[in-house]
């Protein structure tokens, strides 16, 4: 039995399935009080369980409410595929995010840390910078949905949305840690077997994703991202801040390095 001053404490957003869930469980394990947020009631092991609709500013603000201070850890694993409405997928895939980022910084003692959950469908993220000025000034959903509804409809909006989750955090690590001494970085998955994967291959293709299990010799799983995100927040990631870790069997790797060596 663990000290109760020694207890770690997280918030798990996006608990009810998937790396969230198992993200809950293992913070839970091993001892953490974990307080479980999603959409609906769920059973995933928690000290506490909290509902909120990730699309509403208000549900959001009296979540906040509820939590009080000294928290280690906000994992963010919350998100929606491509295949939901686009208002929806940047509201709970970047604004939210954004919404429980700056709200829970006050609420996260010396040290702790923000981990989100981003996606290798940001690929290409430092190129868009300029295209998502004005998604990224967005802080409600009205400027999000007028962003929106100038951008190209074929552009993926999943893309976007966890680019500028990526763009964001990575903005907000050094004031985080100048102002709180919270550390932000995100988490960056390939294709995962979870239940959100058959949407992505409707989403993204089908053929896109088996070539990419070819590539690497299989999908990811949710034993592949917990471990990494676990490190990001624990005191042994303490000089790890403003980065963007992908978990993803190395497929991203050639795209952004070159050719591989021929062995």
């Amino acid at each position: 039995m663990k000290n109760e001053a020694t207890v770690r404490r997280t918030v798990v957003v996006g608990a009810g399935s998937g790396i969230g869930a198992a993200t809950a469980t293992r913070f839970h394990e091993r001892g953490d009080h974990v307080l479980a947020v999603d959409l609906r009631p769920g059973d995933t092991p928690a000290a506490r369980h909290a509902q909120c609709d990730l699309r509403d500013a208000s549900a959001i603000a009296d979540l906040l409410e509820t939590i009080d201070t000294g928290w280690d850890t906000l994992a963010y694993v919350a998100g929606v595929p491509g295949t939901a409405p686009a208002g929806d997928v940047l509201r709970v895939n970047y604004l939210a995010m954004r919404m429980l980022s700056e709200g829970m910084l006050p609420r996260l003692r010396h040290g702790g840390s923000i981990v989100i959950v981003a996606s290798t469908a940001a690929l290409g993220w430092q190129l868009r910078m300029a295209d998502l000025t004005g998604l990224l000034e967005a802080t409600d959903a009205a400027a999000v949905d007028a962003w929106q509804a100038g951008q190209d409809p074929a552009y993926p909006v999943y893309s976007t949305s966890k680019q500028a989750a990526i763009i964001y955090s990575k903005r907000l690590a050094g004031p985080a840690w100048q102002k709180f001494g919270v550390r932000v970085n995100t988490v960056s998955p390939g294709p995962t077997r979870t239940p959100i994967l058959v949407d992505f291959e409707t989403s993204m293709g089908k053929d896109m994703l088996d070539s990419v299990e070819a590539t690497v010799g299989r999908h990811g799983t949710v034993e592949d991202v917990v471990p990494v995100i676990e490190f990001l927040s624990s005191p042994a990631a303490g000089w790890v801040n403003g980065q963007d870790i992908h978990v993803d069997g190395g497929f991203i790797m050639p795209l952004s390095a070159g050719a591989p060596i021929q062995l």
